[in-house]
């Protein structure tokens, strides 16, 4: 067989779309996927979840003030991102406000 022989063997149908490679080079992906898993080996090993861990004892002063911490940081970002919001808004609403009027100056002079 010449190799326009073998590739016509090997084209797909016409309207049938791409059939994918032939089974030789599945054969040759497969066998080099093996020899590559047979020289890196098994992978690391983990260590198991212990659900009975020992937690950080911790003092019940410490434990409020981090809760404080935490309520009022997000208090002050939550603050904070409502100004940005509301800057942004208005910014917007005078943009869009400059944008009408110029467009109706263009309506009264045509």
């Amino acid at each position: 067989m010449t190799s326009q022989q073998v590739r016509a063997a090997h084209a797909p149908a016409p309207g049938a779309g791409a059939a994918g490679p032939p089974p030789r080079s599945r054969r040759r992906r497969a066998r080099l996927l093996r020899s590559l898993n047979a020289r890196l080996g098994p992978g690391p090993r983990r260590r198991p979840f212990r659900a009975g861990g020992r937690m950080a004892d911790v003092s019940e002063r410490k434990l409020q003030l981090a809760v404080l911490l935490a309520f009022a940081s997000g208090v002050l970002v939550g603050w904070q991102a409502n100004r940005l919001r509301r800057r942004y808004l208005d910014w917007r609403k005078r943009r869009l406000q400059d944008q009408l009027a110029a467009a109706q100056k263009k309506l009264d002079l045509a």
